[in-house]
């Protein structure tokens, strides 16, 4: 398996408040960058810009240091759309799942958005994941780990504030269900830096919808 790590050095000031610019701080496995018509192959230190699309595949992931103090954590066989870098930062995950947290003493908004679902940050730290598929449609999952989340729905109006150590599901990305605690989520791993251990996270989330057997979601 390839891997890449940041030097010594660089680890030892890691912090979203210490980076100027958008970059690739951590990778393992296959890692690539599609940016315009050109494909390029993840390293540390990687510029990343406005409009690249990020993607790891099997058994890979990456973790991303965007401008004002927002990290992205990539799972394997994921991939996440950068559009907009600036204090009001989005992204637009495409397809798997992403760790993202915000560091809560820079300001500025910050959206990671599906197609049809925007999870706007009110606090630091939130996970968001496709899961099944409905109609052509996927579920989507979503859990806060600090802080809370603001989930919506542009199309309909509707939204629902989900608070930390609360999940939620939405079933074909359509509809909102109640937050609440699930069990599933207490597997997760948070870590987003290298130099304090294990940053892989292997949660099997198909699991996750064993929590939902007595109950009627639709």
């Amino acid at each position: 398996m390839l891997k890449a790590v940041l030097p010594i050095a660089a680890l030892l000031i890691y912090s979203p408040l210490l980076w100027s610019q958008s970059i690739i701080s951590y990778f393992e496995g296959e890692v690539t960058v599609k940016r315009n018509s050109r494909e390029i192959e993840a390293d540390f230190g990687l510029d990343l810009e406005e409009g690249d699309l990020v993607l790891t595949g099997p058994s890979a992931l990456a973790i991303l240091e965007l401008d004002h103090g927002r990290t992205l954590k990539m799972r394997e066989n994921s991939s996440v759309t950068l559009e907009d870098l600036s204090p009001r930062t989005s992204v637009e995950l495409k397809s798997g799942s992403v760790f993202a947290k915000v560091d809560r003493l820079l300001n500025g908004d910050f959206n990671v958005r599906t197609e049809s679902v925007v999870a706007g940050v009110r606090g630091t730290q939130f996970f968001m994941a496709y899961g099944q598929m409905i109609d052509a449609k996927a579920d989507l999952w979503l859990c806060v780990n600090e802080g809370r989340v603001e989930v919506s729905i542009p199309e309909t109006g509707d939204s629902v504030l989900v608070n930390e150590g609360e999940g939620i599901i939405i079933p074909g990305s359509i509809q909102l269900t109640p937050p609440e605690a699930y069990d599933w989520t207490e597997d997760l791993n948070w870590n987003t830096n290298p130099s304090s251990g294990d940053v892989r996270d292997e949660t099997d989330l198909s699991g996750a919808y064993s929590d939902l057997l007595d109950q009627d979601y639709f």
